[in-house]
């Protein structure tokens, strides 16, 4: 488990990551349905079996994997707020579809940050993963319900097999398009990596230059790699071009396994979708 907030932008020239949740939208609906704002940190939580307790009444969200949610053996809906009164637990199982879940709180988590932002990333030493019987202070909050659900509309429909666009570069080739690829154990929040039977034809490096989150970069052994939040900011592998950010959740919840697709996507189409979201959280105003 690690808080995550949007992330640690404008420090690439020193060599760090970004960070932040990898299932944005998610991440986002935790925080709408508390009144939050969206820059408010959320706990990433990855495989769930985790439990937790509050010292007072507190109003939370969780939306992303379904974990079997409960409070006192009560069942809790994903995607919803409820409220977690004093000395209650709140119990989270193994995930029954996906990978991981966001909880947030009404007000938001009051821990230090770094550089601007409370993203842990812990390939540069900043924040730590929570562990058993961390306390983390929550910021005083008016919020008083009533208890909401995101509309099943936006809820994601989560499954072993996904559909991921990308934006390619001038010389990527057709066969990216019609190889099947399932996502590698060696995945991280770095990125995701994909084996196939039949590897990819490999190129020659190119300069190293910078990274944008969605990099399908193409290493020597011919599987391709999706560089996700806590990638190195530059690098010198062959890439073959950019997976939509908008796309970038159904990355974050698939476990090793996953079959995946690629299908083209062209800049202006992918760029619209992800104005359309940026604005419907009010990233933009």
């Amino acid at each position: 488990m690690q808080l995550q907030d949007l992330g640690r932008f404008g420090v690439a020239h020193h060599g760090l990551s970004q960070g932040g949740p990898l299932d944005l939208h998610a991440h986002c609906w935790a925080n709408r349905l508390l009144g939050n704002p969206v820059s408010c940190a959320t706990i990433e939580i990855t495989f769930g079996n985790t439990e937790f307790s509050t010292q007072k009444d507190t109003w939370l969200a969780l939306c992303g994997a379904d974990m079997h949610a409960t409070i006192e053996g009560q069942p809790v809906p994903t995607w919803s707020s409820f409220l977690l009164k004093n000395n209650q637990s709140l119990k989270l199982s193994y995930p029954k579809t996906g990978l991981r879940s966001y909880l947030a709180t009404a007000g938001g988590f009051d821990t230090p940050t770094t550089l601007g932002s409370q993203s842990t990333v812990l390939r540069n030493d900043i924040g730590r993963k929570l562990m058993i019987g961390d306390i983390i202070p929550i910021q005083e909050t008016r919020f008083t319900g009533p208890a909401a659900r995101t509309p099943p509309c936006y809820i994601p429909n989560l499954s072993d097999q996904i559909e991921l666009r990308m934006i390619p570069y001038s010389e990527t080739k057709q066969q990216v398009f019609q190889t099947r690829f399932t996502v590698s154990q060696r995945s991280d929040r770095m990125g995701l990596i994909l084996d196939t039977r039949s590897p990819l034809p490999t190129h020659h490096g190119i300069i190293s230059e910078a990274l944008p989150i969605g990099t399908v970069q193409l290493p020597p052994d011919g599987k391709p790699i999706i560089l996700l939040n806590d990638r190195q900011t530059q690098g010198g592998y062959y890439k073959l071009g950019c997976i939509m950010r908008c796309d970038i959740p159904k990355i974050a919840q698939a476990p090793p396994g996953t079959r995946v697709s690629i299908r083209q996507i062209d800049l202006e189409s992918a760029r619209k979708e992800w104005l359309e979201f940026c604005y419907f959280f009010r990233f933009l105003e």
